[in-house]
């Protein structure tokens, strides 16, 4: 019985807290390298094989000079990028699930080499009757030395207690 009313405090404690940041953005995430070496790793692992992520010669020749990493790169890189300075990311629970994306835009193609970093901003968390939370946190990805986003989309998950 103690461990259950853990639990639930628990819980609470977590929704109150994210009920004060909603709305507000998280500072910058950690610089991070998006250099040829990932862009084919990525490539050998989902099969985007367009000759602008991986062929160098034919892609320093295009609009773009050189190589852009493939869009779905970006989504994979978000829980790395955002771990520390998410929401999504910081509060405790048992576990959680992605229940998924809404509103994934690129915005921007991403050349080879490019520096990014993620931000955040928590847009809501819903006690739902299951016991858990729903959270709903807006990430968007910022490059180096550009104003324009690579990224940007919001993901909605639970929080399980």
């Amino acid at each position: 019985m103690e461990l259950i009313m853990d639990i639930a405090i628990s819980k609470s404690n977590v929704l109150a807290q994210m009920q004060e940041e909603i709305g507000k953005e998280s500072e910058p995430g950690e610089w991070f390298l998006v250099d040829q070496k990932l862009i084919n790793s990525f490539v050998d692992i989902s099969g985007e094989t367009g000759w602008l992520h991986i062929d160098i010669e034919r892609a320093s020749k295009s609009k773009f000079g050189g190589t852009i990493a493939p869009g779905n790169l970006g989504v994979a890189l978000l829980p790395r990028l955002s771990r520390n300075i998410s929401a999504y990311g910081r509060y405790p629970r048992k576990y959680s699930l992605n229940q998924g994306w809404d509103q994934i835009r690129y915005l921007d193609p991403l050349l080879v080499n490019s520096r990014i970093r993620a931000r955040s901003r928590l847009q809501g968390v819903e006690d739902r009757p299951d016991g858990s939370l729903r959270v709903v946190v807006e990430f968007w990805i910022e490059v180096d030395g550009r104003t324009k986003p690579w990224l940007t989309g919001v993901k909605v998950g639970r929080f399980f207690f």
